[in-house]
């Protein structure tokens, strides 16, 4: 580890300050009649709010002075030629989450060290929630209420909670609901957007996350982040690790995350 448990701490505190100001700026356009829209190249939506958050996390963490280099969804900014610690970021993840205005888009920050998240932070503005994890610390859950360390919980082999993507859900996610649900007796769904249901997984609300659709890196990277530091695993299908790599074309492998590792998740899939 390149930075010791009290240097983390201290900076995870710094960049979910970041973190809350770039979502103060989600919300102000969130609360507006009218939310102006653009398409990327790839169809994707663009808003005034990817933009404006993408703009305040760069210059946040520039601020920093730890000269690590920004790969984020709205672009790059590099500083150094070595990239094997950066920051993987996604100034708003849920766009279309955020034009329905159900609330379930985040802000997402996660500290890449050699292809692992070591750090993590989510932001949830709508809902009030801002979670951290910090590989070999723990991970926490802040709101109105304070701060509160949350964990994943132990499976129990008669009801499993699956969290779902709301607006996402592939024809493939399907039929793997259908092979989980065959393994246990009860199953129950929790729909959520963004990296809110890998979050989920991270406080023991869900048991299983997966997703068998596109997303890239900057889309779990900080999720999993949390999940890990809470006590649970994020996976490809055949149970490898991630890598993640300082490269905005890569997009992720079909992957599923746990709180409970102790399971045999992969057979679920093959």
């Amino acid at each position: 580890m390149f930075m010791d448990k009290e240097k983390l701490l201290e900076l995870s505190d710094k960049v979910s300050e970041i973190a809350l100001k770039a979502s103060q700026s989600i919300m102000d356009i969130y609360t507006r009649k009218e939310i102006a829209l653009e398409k990327k190249e790839d169809g994707s939506p663009l808003t005034e709010a990817d933009l404006t958050s993408h703009k305040i996390l760069v210059e946040g963490l520039d601020n920093l002075d730890l000269g690590f280099s920004v790969l984020s969804e709205e672009g790059k900014s590099k500083h150094k030629l070595d990239d094997e610690t950066f920051w993987l970021i996604d100034p708003l993840d849920g766009t279309k989450e955020f034009l329905n205005k159900n609330g379930d888009f985040t802000v997402n920050i996660a500290l890449i060290d050699k292809g692992t998240p070591l750090m993590g932070i989510v932001s949830a503005p709508a809902k009030g929630e801002l979670f951290k994890g910090i590989l070999g610390i723990g991970a926490y859950k802040v709101n109105d209420g304070g701060q509160t360390e949350i964990k994943t919980k132990t499976l129990n082999k008669d009801l499993i909670t699956v969290t779902v993507s709301r607006s996402h859900q592939t024809e493939k996610d399907k039929q793997a609901l259908k092979s989980i649900s065959k393994n246990f007796n009860e199953i129950e769904i929790i729909e959520a957007g963004s990296s809110l249901k890998l979050c989920r997984v991270a406080e023991g609300l869900a048991d299983i996350y997966c997703r068998m659709g596109p997303t890239y890196q900057w889309d779990i990277a900080a999720g999993q982040a949390v999940a890990e530091a809470a006590g649970g695993a994020l996976k490809t299908l055949d149970g490898n690790d991630f890598f993640y790599t300082f490269d905005s074309e890569k997009k992720n492998p079909e992957f599923y995350c746990v709180g409970d590792s102790s399971f045999a998740w992969k057979t679920l899939f093959s």
